[in-house]
């Protein structure tokens, strides 16, 4: 059975990119994979160093983060359930381009399916494009949803 990887985050696109996935999985008889990323500053994996003078409340913010992030995957899951797709999710830490691409690889994707940010000329410029970078270093095909916000 064809995988399909599709690229989530806790944003409105997210929900365009959920429903796009949804049709191409049921298009393509796929099962779909549901991965966000979170930032490795956020990771909760060990092991820790703890080092004196450490707030304590830094360590809420990766249990947060992660929380978030399976909640998204979560409500993903549920959406691609009901429009009667097979779906599993993973959340994976690291920079989201190359997690993303890394990921699609250890799944043999089919595809990737994800959304773009529709970033400023200043901000691609300075912060870079994740969808531009998955497009260059994928090997299988990537489906961006560009339809606006």
């Amino acid at each position: 059975m064809k995988t399909l990887l599709v690229a989530v985050d806790n944003s409105a696109t997210a929900r365009k990119v959920i429903a796009l996935a949804a049709e191409q999985g049921a298009a393509q008889r796929a099962a779909v994979v549901v991965l966000c990323c979170v930032d490795l500053s956020y990771s909760m994996t060990g092991p820790f160093d703890i080092t004196l003078g450490e707030d304590p409340a830094d360590f809420g913010c990766a249990q947060d983060e992660q929380s978030a992030a399976a909640a998204v995957v979560r409500q993903a899951l549920s959406e691609l359930k009901e429009a009667g797709v097979s779906a599993r999710g993973r959340v994976v830490a690291g920079e989201p381009a190359e997690t993303i691409v890394a990921q699609a690889k250890a799944l043999n994707a089919a595809m990737i399916i994800m959304g773009r940010r529709h970033l400023s000329p200043f901000n691609r410029l300075l912060r870079g494009s994740h969808s531009a970078s998955v497009i260059e270093n994928a090997d299988c095909p990537v489906l961006i949803d560009v339809r606006a916000d």
